[in-house]
This record gives C-alpha cells, structure tokens and sequence, in this order.
C-alpha cells in the first residue's frame, strides 16, 4: 500500500468509507514512498488518519501551502485550516486517482454495483448482496453486466455460483435438463443461504429447478468418496 489511490481501496476492503478517512501531511516520511505507515508493507487500516508524503507526487501543489514560512504555520495561525484544506484537496484528486485508467466497462461495472447496492437494481437483493465479499460482489456485477448483453445462461449462472464457492459442483440431470443439482462444501448458514439465493434471484434462467446440497455430497453408486457413511446425503 504505498499510493493514495491504493491505500484508500485497501481501506474500502476493510470497511472503511471514504468520507471516515482524514488525509494529512506525515511529519515523518520517506523521501522515496507516498505512503508513511511505520512499516513500509503495511496491508492494514489501524485508524481514518493516513498520513502521506504530499512531495512525493503533488509537489507543485503542496509546496507552497505546507512551506510555514508562506501561509504562517509557524505561528500556528492556519494550522487547522492547513489540514482540513489539505484533507478536501486530497480527496478531490482521489476521485481523479481512483478513475484513472478505467474503461467504459469498469464505470458500467461500478454503475451496477452501486444500483445493486442501494436497490435501484433490486431492492429484494439489497440484503443478500451485502452479505457477499467486496472481491466477488465486483466479479458478480461483472457477470451481471454480461448477462445483460447477452442474455441469461446455465454457464452465467455456474460462473457466479463458482464466484461465490469455488470448490462448488453442479449437476445436470440427464434426462430432465431443466433440473441441477448443486452440492456446496460449506455448511449451511443464514449467510451462505443468502449469498447463494442472490446467485439464484440475479444468474438462474427462468424454468430451471435448483436443489442445493450443503456440506455432505449425494450418494453416487460407483464413486466410494460419495457413499462415506455419515458423510453422505439422500437423494
């Protein structure tokens, strides 16, 4: 973590909002990094305070302003201003810094996280969704994006159930096509029952009948890892 922009997703997976945050210039820094936590390969938030070295990539806007001499900082006259002015001015070019690079794809994709997010996608998947990773919420909205340019799929609706449990396997039956089954290593939880309804409500094509085994396999005649007493389920 060692750039603004990568110092603030950091946070984000850790919780933290990007309004908590209260950026600052480090009293102690190095000449050579942008970020001044006291180990260079810090990968954790301890507080909203981050300290930076603002001379190490926006000189010519901060020089002048943290030099005490030029605004009278060495009196301390402006020394609060200086902070909050400078938090303000730093979040303004985190704005810039997180969007640099992006593609039409990448703004679709943070549109649709946003929506799933706050309802406007669908307010009933609201609760589910917030229960999922921030990683994969990402790789969903992705797929959710694709799905809307191409259309509902069995092999969307396996690459999301494989997002959310990559050691997950899933069935067609033979003779019913409409019919899977899913076997899930995990054990059920009111959470893993949630991210999983989200994965049915957004990826499984309308007609297709679902049945989900949690934690214990289905008994499959010839295969002996499957037909382990009290480690087997009935079908």
């Amino acid at each position: 973590m060692n750039f603004l922009w990568d110092i603030a997703l950091c946070a984000e997976e850790q919780g933290w909002k990007e309004k908590e945050l209260f950026f600052r210039q480090a009293k102690e820094y190095s000449p050579f990094f942008e970020q001044s936590f006291s180990c260079v390969n810090e990968r954790q938030m301890e507080s909203g305070t981050v300290e930076l070295n603002l001379l190490y990539r926006f000189a010519d806007i901060f020089q002048e302003i943290l030099a005490p001499e030029t605004v009278g900082l060495e009196e301390k006259e402006y020394e609060e201003f200086c902070d909050y002015f400078v938090d303000a001015a730093l979040h303004t070019i985190l704005f810039t810094d997180l969007r640099h690079g992006l593609s039409k794809r990448d703004i679709y994709i943070r549109k649709i996280l946003a929506e799933l997010f706050d309802g406007t996608y669908w307010k009933g998947a609201v609760k589910n969704f917030r229960q999922i990773e921030h990683k994969k919420q990402s790789r969903l909205a992705a797929l959710l994006l694709i799905q809307m340019e191409t259309g509902s799929s069995l092999i969307i609706f396996r690459r999301a159930v494989l997002v959310l449990y990559p050691d997950a396997m899933l069935y067609q039956m033979k003779n019913e096509r409409k019919k899977l089954l899913l076997y899930l290593s995990c054990p059920k939880t009111t959470a893993a029952e949630q991210m999983m309804q989200f994965a049915q409500d957004m990826f499984l094509p309308i007609g297709f009948d679902l049945r989900i085994f949690w934690q214990y396999h289905f008994g499959i005649i010839g295969i002996e890892d499957t037909m382990k007493l009290d480690e087997m389920a009935l079908y």
